[in-house]
């Protein structure tokens, strides 16, 4: 299925962006002088448009669809602010599951949620347009990062990345085992647990569709994060989106997103990291089944309160 978004001018974006992107109408509803593409065919497959491949299937705050079928999410906000930048239209094109072929068929320009792990002899991956990996959340004014805890003290859904990772760094006394992120955070919220362990972004989203007080103070392992894929033999697109992916990332708008999605700008440069065993990676975002179960949970909790796309589809087809 694809989707064809209208951009609106570059001032108007970013005006929209700076008030929260809450108040944003339809695309066409706005007025002004388009901006010009930096890049064409053959850099792209589409003249004044850029093709994006999302997986409309990867819950939320990536990506979720209305009964509309219009899509909502980080992905789809990155997406738009990237061709924003790049002058062109945007057309959501839907990959899951298939990422590799439709670059290398040439149905999409680039692809959205790539790992470093996925880079290959066809794909070329970008820096991370968002960092994540196993973090620890802890209430909103508790910085301390623990040494040593108590048992059950740190409550992660049950056989996730982040389990593993509080089981390898505090011994498996200290887990607190839920059956997803929502119950994860309740047990935050009555007192059962003292800690939430879980991806970085997906946790700080459930935290706060589900209205819980609290905030990442360390990393569990490394960081890793979600990539823009591109055709392998492409450079000129390659060196097109880091630059456009630079820009959005200096001028406001990533942390307008983050804001939007996850509450507040994701900086995890800013916390601590506590060791763990590097026999199994605990990088979020190079383990989709992370990703899948605890997005999962965080979508149930309340896919009503994600919000709309930061750029509203002006027409689909």
């Amino acid at each position: 299925m694809k989707h064809r978004v209208s951009l609106v001018v570059a001032f108007a974006c970013a005006f929209c962006f700076a008030l929260g992107l809450a108040g944003c109408s339809q695309a066409g509803s706005y007025e002004g002088k388009t901006l010009t593409p930096t890049i064409s065919s053959p850099t792209i497959g589409q003249n004044g448009t850029l093709r994006v491949g999302i997986d409309a299937d990867g819950g939320a705050p990536f990506v979720t669809s209305s009964s509309s079928a219009s899509y909502a999410g980080i992905d789809v906000d990155m997406a738009a602010a990237l061709a924003d930048q790049l002058g062109l239209k945007l057309e959501l094109v839907d990959v899951a599951g298939n990422a590799s072929s439709a670059l290398a068929d040439g149905d999409v320009d680039i692809v959205m949620s790539q790992t470093s792990t996925e880079k290959s002899s066809t794909m070329w991956v970008s820096d991370p347009y968002i960092e994540t990996g196993v973090a620890l959340f802890a209430s909103n004014g508790s910085t301390t990062v623990p040494e040593s805890v108590q048992a059950s003290s740190i409550a992660a859904q049950s056989s996730s990345t982040s389990a593993w990772a509080v089981q390898n760094a505090f011994g498996d006394d200290a887990l607190n085992p839920a059956s997803d992120l929502v119950s994860a955070f309740s047990l935050v919220e009555t007192g059962k647990s003292q800690y939430v362990a879980a991806d970085a972004v997906i946790g700080s989203y459930a935290a706060l569709v589900q209205s819980v007080d609290v905030q990442p103070i360390a990393l569990l392992g490394s960081k890793g994060g979600y990539c823009i894929g591109v055709n392998s033999s492409n450079q000129e697109l390659q060196k097109a989106i880091s630059a456009a992916l630079t820009a959005v990332r200096g001028n406001g708008v990533f942390d307008a997103v983050c804001t939007k999605w996850l509450g507040s700008p994701m900086n995890l440069d800013a916390l601590s990291t506590i060791e763990v065993s590097s026999s199994k990676s605990v990088s979020a975002g190079d383990d989709s089944d992370e990703k899948s179960a605890e997005g999962g949970s965080a979508e149930t909790a309340s896919s009503s309160t994600a919000g709309a796309n930061a750029v509203q589809p002006g027409s689909t087809r």
